[in-house]
């Protein structure tokens, strides 16, 4: 898996690095109205970002050689998603607080899971930084987005206060990476390359440009590697499982009951990373049967 990951990683420093050199040219990339370009990062993301988590299909289907443990463990998956929503919209403060925890766990352990024996720390720094980098370069707008989430005008010393955490967080990574002894020499400088030109992108690209880039071509990808996702009929069915999810989120939540873009996307990438980051635990609960 490491050679995957290893070219996973200069095909992202390369992209990162083009992007950087188109963002300097085009300053539409840098705009912080989100409304101007939204439909757009909603196809991104409810297409390729949310592939990794229909992915979880893919493990279901492999994981069971019975039907009917597969039936019942697709339905409870879809269960938990449709409970994540109904806690989005009945609640978006609930729902927003959920994601933000949800996501400073599962960016570390994900991204960083080739990393098998690295300090928990550096993980937990890694997550907590993806889920907040922005707010050091654009809290305002990370502030707008927040308050269109919630309906909510939220305190911008709130936003303050993440900023100055996720400035000690980033303190705290660069400390754990500096100072491992169970990480590899080579590892180190392509993590650390990974995250100074994530850092880069952050501090020019608007939040959500950043927040589709790095979700899709870091997180994303490095996800589907995790999972193991190698031969043609793979992907097929990633593309058969991913296909639902988008129209669900644009035919059902955007047309016909007339829900934002921004909150279709962050109301589905609550529900699935929910049940994302249950999988293992069903998967665990239900194999007792087997």
């Amino acid at each position: 898996m490491l050679n995957k990951i290893r070219i996973h990683q200069l095909f992202y420093l390369v992209l990162s690095l083009f992007l950087i050199f188109i963002s300097k040219n085009n300053p539409s990339l840098n705009i912080s109205d989100i409304n101007s370009s939204i439909a757009f990062l909603f196809l991104i993301i409810m297409s390729f970002g949310v592939s990794h988590g229909a992915a979880d299909s893919i493990v279901i289907w492999k994981t069971f050689p019975k039907f009917k443990i597969k039936a019942i463990a697709f339905l409870i998956y879809l269960v938990v998603v449709m409970l994540g929503l109904l806690l989005w919209f009945k609640s978006p403060v609930c729902g927003l607080i959920t994601l933000l925890f949800m996501s400073i766990i599962h960016f570390g352990q994900s991204d960083l899971l080739y990393l098998r024996d690295a300090n928990q720390g550096i993980k937990f720094s890694w997550g907590f930084i993806m889920s907040l980098l922005p707010v050091i370069f654009f809290e305002s707008d990370v502030k707008s987005i927040f308050d269109a989430l919630i309906n909510i005008d939220i305190d911008m010393r709130v936003f303050i206060i993440l900023k100055i955490i996720t400035i000690l967080f980033i303190a705290s990574f660069l400390f754990f990476l500096s100072s491992s002894y169970t990480i590899t020499k080579k590892d180190k400088f392509f993590l650390g390359l990974e995250f100074l030109v994530t850092l880069i992108l952050a501090s020019f690209l608007s939040p959500l440009y950043w927040f589709t880039f790095y979700f899709c071509f870091l997180h994303g990808i490095r996800a589907l590697i995790n999972i193991g996702i190698n031969s043609l009929k793979d992907y097929l069915l990633l593309i058969i499982f991913t296909l639902p999810v988008t129209f669900f989120a644009y035919f059902m939540l955007f047309e016909n009951l007339n829900i934002e873009y921004l909150n279709v996307i962050f109301s589905v990438l609550m529900a699935l990373t929910i049940s994302h980051m249950l999988l293992p635990s069903l998967n665990r609960f239900l194999s007792k049967d087997l």
